[in-house]
């Protein structure tokens, strides 16, 4: 019997967002959410390359051409991924060309409509293509907030539902925190970031906590080891069991410099 790919494997949210971006049809996935070749080549069409060439393409070129196409950039290796598999990251890298560059025959998305004069008596004539750009724009953050949200539930499993300073374990206060700054969707990797309770996230932001990239030791600014947190100082960051998921001792160093500790 033939699957319902509709009902048995449905679309994944970025998929989503790109075929609504782009203006074509939406497609589902095949066993195990893997993207189709067929909404590679739909996204080609889209983004005006020629169907003889997109058809003739096998499934990691077709990527890359689409990626390429997308952000007017040549396509970044660590986006391939075994077995022909096309990741959210890829998808969201996508997303990010769109964003920037838009797609033939239409604007970047973030592209803000030029306001116009409307003599005094004169009703302002109705255009439709400010409603898209809004539309668009609501496309792109709904696209932004699953990045994030996914970025902290895997932050989540990484450290067990527990602050990796504190130990605290209130879902509701546990944020997912930065190292390096939040610089697009290929920082929201696990190893660029740390679940950190709401005021401890505060704290590391603005520099007055760092973590040691060797010790994993916690540093404090001097104002505050006069205070309650003082007594954090010295203390080891939980580490995830997972070595991928460990923080990135770079990442740890660039944020460290930064905050002069």
């Amino acid at each position: 019997m033939a699957k319902d790919y509709g009902v048995e494997y449905p679309e994944r949210p970025l998929m989503s967002v790109i075929s609504d971006l782009l203006g074509i049809p939406h497609f589902t996935t095949s066993r195990g959410s893997t993207v189709r070749s067929d909404f590679l080549r739909g996204v080609a069409g889209g983004l005006g390359i020629p169907h003889a060439r997109a058809d003739g393409l096998l499934k990691d070129d077709l990527l890359a051409a689409v990626v390429e196409a997308a952000t007017h950039e040549p396509m970044d290796p660590t986006l391939y991924s075994p077995g022909g598999t096309v990741t959210d990251r890829a998808l969201q890298r996508i997303i990010d060309g769109l964003i920037i560059h838009g797609s033939p025959g239409r604007a970047p998305s973030l592209t803000p409509p030029i306001e116009q004069e409307v003599p005094d008596g004169d009703a302002e004539e109705f255009d439709p293509l400010e409603l898209k750009d809004e539309r668009d724009r609501r496309l792109v953050e709904i696209a932004t907030r699953e990045g994030r949200d996914r970025f902290r539930s895997a932050l989540m499993e990484a450290y067990a539902s527990a602050c990796a300073i504190t130990g605290y374990t209130a879902v509701e206060a546990l944020q997912a925190a930065h190292i390096y700054p939040y610089r697009g969707p290929a920082t929201n990797h696990v190893s660029n970031g740390l679940l950190l309770r709401a005021d401890i996230h505060l704290l590391f932001d603005r520099g007055a906590i760092a973590v040691h990239e060797t010790s994993l030791q916690v540093l404090l600014k001097p104002h505050l080891e006069v205070t309650q947190y003082g007594a954090l100082a010295g203390e080891y960051v939980r580490r995830p069991h997972r070595l991928a998921d460990r923080p990135s001792a770079a990442a740890l160093r660039s944020h460290r410099e930064w905050a002069g500790l």
